[in-house]
């Protein structure tokens, strides 16, 4: 049953199918191999999956983030990046890496995060003088920070693929130093190699100048801290908190800045749940596909393996961390999540791992397959902006992966990292 199940899911891909269809279908053609199970099991499963009442912070931080970019609240991110980091070498990298820093406490997605922002500065670097590839790479690569940096959509999904009492606000603040980490070290590369590429240079920009911009962009600053203290200080859930977002971001949209309309919102809901039913799909495929291969037995066999190669867990970590960036070169991080935490939770838990720890090494391990081949979306997306093909993108992207690996390997060996904020604000 697994050889079937893995056999026609390895073919589903390679033929180019979309992960959450070669899911269902490598599910459908076991299921007709099986004597017992019925094709309903695969239907129920999968509703199951996607029906959880915590599920609904997800299209509540989409809604939000189209709504702040779409309602001028992205453009002040972008004059207060600019004005703060625009005079050194590399400033408009700089502001990039900056203003998805900022957005990432908003939008919860990398996927958002790219788009949003890449349309707007990638083609401004470009203007300037940036190679179109290096631009590309800049963007996609400060993207990661979007599931890093609180909230996170991918951390609300693991919460719920592991249950136990994994507290979310937990995960959001262990997010927090690891997300500041990759944004500092992205922040010194995009420096180092516009210096040495001799990229334009900014006027500095008076500090009057730099208050006066951040002024206007208060508002969205103010919005990640509203997010993370109202979950931490249990004023709301993280599902409450989404919606919170979304009512801030029209409040700040309509009210304050006054740049959008009620026949704009029409148009954000509708692409907000275009969106979310892309993600939705992905959770539900994935969900009955994972219990397929529960049922299978595939995922004891490979605990037993991992078990027995050795009870150490860094040694456990590491051959972690291996199987993931292998798998994120090839799987979407959410599909890759669902089907692949039942397997490995009762491995961390055996050598006793931290569950908030694991939680931030597999979600920011899975994040860097955002910026790998053949799947790496965040590539396609940024070397669409630019125009140039996936293969100069790749290239200039090498250095930013380097420090994202960097950033892995400190995390998964000094696991304080994440788990010294949680325990601060929430012990």
């Amino acid at each position: 049953m697994a050889g079937v199940l893995m056999l026609s899911f390895g073919v589903m891909m390679v033929l180019g199918l979309p992960i959450a269809f070669a899911m269902a279908l490598a599910a459908v053609m076991t299921i007709a191999n099986h004597p017992t199970l019925p094709f309903s099991v695969f239907v129920q499963r999968a509703l199951i999956g996607a029906d959880s009442y915590s599920l609904l912070a997800i299209p509540f931080f989409i809604l939000a983030g189209n709504i702040m970019n779409v309602g001028g609240i992205t453009a002040r991110i972008i004059s207060f990046a600019n004005a703060c980091v625009g005079r050194f070498s590399g400033g408009l990298g700089l502001t990039t890496v900056m203003s998805c820093m900022v957005f990432s406490g908003v939008s919860g997605s990398a996927v958002a995060d790219a788009t949003a922002l890449g349309k707007v500065l990638i083609p401004g670097m470009k203007r300037s003088g940036y190679d179109p590839g290096y631009a590309a790479a800049i963007t996609a690569s400060a993207s990661v920070m979007g599931p890093i940096i609180p909230p996170s959509i991918p951390l609300v999904i693991y919460a719920l693929s592991v249950g136990k009492g994994v507290s979310v606000a937990a995960l959001f603040l262990g997010g927090v130093i690891p997300g500041l980490l990759l944004g500092g070290g992205l922040a010194v590369v995009v420096y180092l190699i516009s210096r040495a590429r001799k990229y334009p240079v900014h006027e500095a920009v008076p500090m009057r100048e730099v208050l006066r911009s951040g002024s206007k962009a208060i508002w969205a600053l103010m919005m990640p801290f509203v997010i993370l203290f109202g979950v931490t200080g249990g004023v709301v859930t993280v599902t409450e908190s989404a919606a919170v977002a979304v009512l801030y971001a029209l409040f700040v949209a309509m009210v304050i800045h006054r740049e959008l309309s009620w026949r704009q919102l029409w148009s954000i809901c509708v692409q907000s749940g275009l969106d979310s039913a892309v993600v939705m799909i992905i959770i539900a495929f994935a969900a009955g596909f994972g219990w397929l291969m529960a049922v299978s037995g595939l995922p004891r066999e490979i605990a037993a393996w991992i078990g027995a190669f050795s009870d150490n867990p860094w040694v456990i970590l590491i051959l972690i961390n291996v199987l993931l960036l292998i798998v994120g070169c090839f799987m979407e991080a959410i599909a890759a999540m669902i089907i692949l935490i039942p397997v490995l939770i009762p491995i961390v838990e055996a050598v006793g791992i931290d569950l908030v720890h694991f939680g931030l090494v597999i979600v920011f391990n899975l994040m860097l397959g955002l910026l790998t081949p053949p799947v790496g979306i965040l590539l396609y997306i940024c070397g669409n902006f630019a125009q140039v093909k996936i293969e100069r993108v790749v290239r200039e992207v090498l250095p930013f992966l380097g420090v994202g690996f960097g950033v892995l390997a400190i995390i998964t060996f000094v696991p304080e990292v994440v788990l010294w904020l949680p325990r601060l604000v929430l012990q």
